[in-house]
């Protein structure tokens, strides 16, 4: 009696089907003749005489082999669509939307890395497509279970179970080609045809063929049908994701709109991520505010700005210098660092700003308020910025800046009135800001708790913030002072950016937490910066340091260093997947050059007297008093299968019958055959299995 393996997962798929998903998948990867090529080749063993011959161990070293390739492949399409630039975005912004369009572009480099999986797979699909090797054992596709198989040779923990891996190429085949949105309304319905197709041996025999021929016809013009539907939902998410990303905005926050957290309630969290870093020249203090935007019109509880439009700042000519004023008398200057959103980022100035040199960007935008952003900058931008005492490029004041038109009346009166006890309408404007500077010194604390206005009797948060909490955050000092000293004519903008105040090495730095805001106001030729906040903010911030703090900015260095260095090495991915290259290729002909590939040899020539390999195998013997005992073994049915049907393998006190299993398991299939010593062993096995059912 013959053993012959007849497992489904040994079957090969029906003709032209792995053709097939082939020829789908390179119409839809945009490579036809690929998948034509590929198609070709697991399809010519059918017509054929001509096989390979190897043993299991060649099939180990051509997996590890493929597995390099795999790697070698994924580097080149990691390093090819930037992903170092990707993940760096999505780690470092805060804006959602930047995030989202990190996510999507590491999506999409995902799915070009699967686009080209069946073209990495090929080989070794191909090899076994031209051998004639019955399936093959898991642990083929695993070094770890090889390891362990090979430390405990004789255990049956591991069941000889085998696949056949043209199963598995196919449905790969099948889901890299559905992994993109560019599908014509044919693909469903051949996608479902293929399907079919590779099911067609599993159809349930009690309904005739015609039935399901006709259910597999019905499910192809459903697929017809559905395809506009499919095609529409995808353009519905795609619109809908679109203005998700549009509203959350391209970068780190709006330059024209600032949403205060004033009237917030409960304590404001913020980060410890480094966000600046600062380089002065020697033996000098870096600039204590560096301004990202400023606003001029105030609407509970934000400000905006009535100038929204940016105009472009070209660079000389002659030296390639970004100048934002005619003015050209700088006096010392800094190095400002920092990340970009996808090419984009605001830049933190400090005041008198007058030029950008050996900036990492392509274009530089400026607005009358006095703030500055680059747009195809690199992923780390860095530029050096001249400054001095001027009044920098900012426009002199507006009608805007001077309005309160827009106080909702609750807000404007408490502001009127704390005015008048100030005295400020009657006050020059230095004067005005003196006052205004000495009321909040006096009278008010810094704090980041901040009650419901409701429980106060308050109306509004700015009044409560007066004349009731005499404490408060940044912006509302900021916002505060801006409203009064207007209230004394004098024209005021509302600022935001860092404070910068934390040495670290030979740099500063300026971590989320120290994001700040202040007041500008026009003294009649320049405009002053009024920080009324006190000074203890920095410490109260400090105080709530998180413990990992010095752990993360020891990893924000390295990477700091390392974006850095990448910017300034050239074409360092060039190099880095030369070298990659050199070492995948260096270790996958150490695993190809141990195999010994060879055109496999008749049957008749190879086997004595034209009997398969194992024909004399004593377990034959048990199985025969088996059947005697249990009935004949269905002709589908592999003995494993069988034996444990009967409850005899695979359970307590079947130790014995499973090694025999084994070994004629490998009597029968392994090219190199059985030792003489394990021939032995399976002997004795078998005359005491037997002796022991008299």
């Amino acid at each position: 009696m013959s053993d012959t393996v007849d497992s489904p997962g040994l079957r090969p798929p029906p003709p032209l089907v792995v053709s097939a998903a082939l020829l789908l998948w390179g119409w839809q990867a945009g490579h036809p003749l690929l998948g034509l090529g590929a198609a070709v080749v697991l399809e010519l063993p059918r017509f054929l005489r001509f096989r390979l011959d190897p043993g299991q161990d060649d099939f180990n070293r051509l997996w590890n082999f493929t597995m390099l390739l795999f790697l070698g492949v994924g580097l080149y399409v990691f390093l090819a669509r930037d992903g170092i630039g990707t993940v760096n975005t999505v780690v470092n912004t805060d804006s959602p939307g930047a995030r989202m369009q990190g996510l999507r572009q590491i999506s999409y480099t995902a799915l070009m890395f699967l686009r080209w999986l069946p073209l990495v797979l090929l080989p070794f699909t191909a090899a076994y497509a031209w051998s004639n090797t019955p399936g093959l054992p898991w642990t083929t596709f695993s070094f770890y279970l090889r390891k362990k198989l090979q430390s405990a040779p004789r255990t049956p923990s591991l069941p000889p179970l085998r696949v056949n891996p043209l199963w598995p190429y196919l449905g790969l085949t099948l889901f890299t080609a559905s992994g993109t949105t560019d599908h014509g309304a044919e693909f469903l319905p051949l996608m479902t045809g293929i399907l079919a197709g590779s099911l067609w041996p599993w159809r349930n025999r009690r309904f005739r063929s015609l039935v399901w021929v006709g259910l597999v016809l019905f499910l192809v013009a459903g697929s017809f049908a559905a395809g506009p539907g499919l095609a529409l939902a995808r353009r519905l998410w795609q619109d809908w994701e679109n203005r998700l990303i549009q509203n959350t905005g391209a970068s780190e926050f709006d330059q024209l709109t600032s949403y205060t957290a004033i009237g917030s309630v409960g304590r404001l969290k913020q980060s410890s991520r480094i966000v600046l870093r600062v380089r002065t020249m020697p033996h000098e203090d870096p600039p204590r505010l560096l301004r990202e935007a400023a606003f001029n019109v105030f609407q509970p509880n934000f400000w905006r700005a009535s100038v929204r439009e940016y105009d472009e700042v070209l660079p000389s000519v002659e030296d390639g210098v970004w100048w934002l004023s005619t003015n050209r008398q700088a006096e010392t200057s800094v190095v400002i660092s920092r990340y970009s959103a996808r090419g984009e980022s605001p830049l933190a100035l400090p005041a008198g700003a007058l030029a950008l040199h050996s900036l990492t960007a392509l274009r530089l935008e400026t607005n009358p308020l006095g703030a500055a952003r680059v747009k195809d900058a690199s992923p780390l931008l860095v530029g050096t910025v001249q400054y001095g005492r001027s009044n920098g490029f900012g426009a002199p004041p507006l009608k805007e800046d001077l309005s309160l038109d827009q106080l909702p009346p609750a807000e404007q009166q408490v502001i009127n009135e704390v005015a008048e006890e100030l005295g400020l309408p009657t006050q020059s404007p230095a004067e005005a800001i003196r006052t205004v500077q000495r009321y909040f010194s006096a009278n008010f604390e810094y704090s980041l708790w901040q009650p419901d206005p409701k429980t106060s009797g308050n109306s509004c948060a700015l009044e409560a913030f007066l004349r009731t909490w005499h404490a408060g955050h940044c912006e509302y000092f900021a916002t505060a002072t801006a409203l009064l000293l207007r209230q004394a004519s004098v024209p005021t903008r509302y600022a935001v950016g860092f404070a910068v105040h934390e040495p670290r090495g030979d740099e500063w730095i300026a971590r989320a937490r120290d994001a700040h805001a202040w007041c500008l106001a026009w003294t009649g030729d320049h405009w002053e910066q009024v920080d009324t906040t006190p000074g203890v903010w920095y410490e109260m911030e400090a105080a709530r340091t998180p413990w990992w703090e010095g752990i993360r900015d020891r990893f924000s260095d390295w990477w700091y260093r390392f974006a850095r260095w990448r910017q300034q090495g050239g074409n360092w991915q060039i190099y880095v997947l030369a070298a990659s290259l050199i070492i995948l290729s260096w270790l996958g002909w150490r695993q190809l050059r141990g195999s010994r590939w060879r055109q496999a040899k008749r049957a008749k020539a190879r086997t004595a007297g034209g009997s398969p390999p194992g024909h004399d195998s004593e377990f034959y013997a048990v199985t025969r008093r088996l059947e005697t005992a249990h009935g004949p073994r269905p002709a589908h049915e592999t003995l494993p299968a069988w034996l444990r049907r009967l409850h005899l393998a695979g359970g307590p006190g079947s130790e014995g019958l499973d090694e025999m299993l084994r070994l004629h398991t490998r009597l029968r299939f392994d090219p190199d055959g059985l030792p003489s010593d394990r021939r032995a062993e399976l002997v004795r096995l078998a005359r005491e299995w037997l002796a022991r059912q008299q």
